[in-house]
């Protein structure tokens, strides 16, 4: 997996000490990705549910996004992951700053400076590597993107598509989970899956999704 400075080397010059002399790889690239009426989640694959005590089957809503692939930026994987998943190209939204998510915590906002060349990421989300020992990285990151899609999204090779109202997104991630009855009867959310989910889903935001629970619930809406 690539180094995180390497993708992005604009990160280097911050003295923030979550980032400073630290070794952080880059596991994802994401987007939280809207246009006028919604923003666009992914509904996570059955392989990543999890069947809870309770008998409940807990699903997964992230952001649109996945690995970088050899040789590629930041926002060419991105442009990329969008396509495949969506069937639309990619439009950049300009931010001023960054947010530093740790630990699914808000840890403050990082200025860095604008280039042409290495986009600057609304979020980057640092975690602890899974594995322990010598030769791993201080933190493993996922970088987020604001963006728009070109075009009217669609479902691609995602098993499915989760889409928020824009003036409900707030509403929708105050709480941790939405039964799937709740979702389907919900004027502002509309489910377009590839098959059905279990009766007695509940849908929780995960990675890029939980990054931006934290930083609404923290205040921050993307849309300020």
């Amino acid at each position: 997996m690539p180094d995180l400075f390497a993708i992005l080397p604009t990160l280097k010059q911050l003295t923030h000490p979550l980032m400073h002399g630290r070794k952080i790889t880059l596991v994802g690239v994401s987007a939280i990705l809207s246009d006028n009426e919604f923003y666009y989640f992914e509904v996570n694959r059955p392989r990543y549910w999890i069947q809870r005590p309770d008998g409940t089957q807990s699903v997964g809503i992230g952001g649109i996004g996945g690995r970088i692939e050899r040789g590629e930026g930041a926002l060419a994987c991105i442009r990329r992951e969008v396509k495949e998943e969506l069937g639309v190209g990619f439009r950049l939204e300009m931010v001023d700053r960054t947010a530093l998510i740790q630990d699914w915590k808000f840890a403050g906002w990082v200025d860095l400076p604008r280039s042409k060349k290495y986009p600057t990421p609304y979020i980057l989300n640092l975690q602890p590597p899974r594995l322990g020992g010598p030769g791993q990285p201080d933190s493993v990151a996922i970088v987020t993107f604001l963006g728009q899609p070109r075009g009217a999204p669609k479902r691609g090779d995602l098993f499915g598509i989760l889409r928020v109202s824009r003036t409900a997104l707030g509403d929708y991630l105050e709480r941790d989970g939405w039964e799937l009855n709740e979702v389907l009867s919900h004027p502002d959310l509309k489910l377009d899956l590839a098959s059905e989910l279990p009766e007695r889903s509940v849908l929780r935001p995960v990675l890029t999704a939980r990054a931006l629970q934290e930083l609404v619930r923290e205040g921050h809406h993307p849309l300020e």
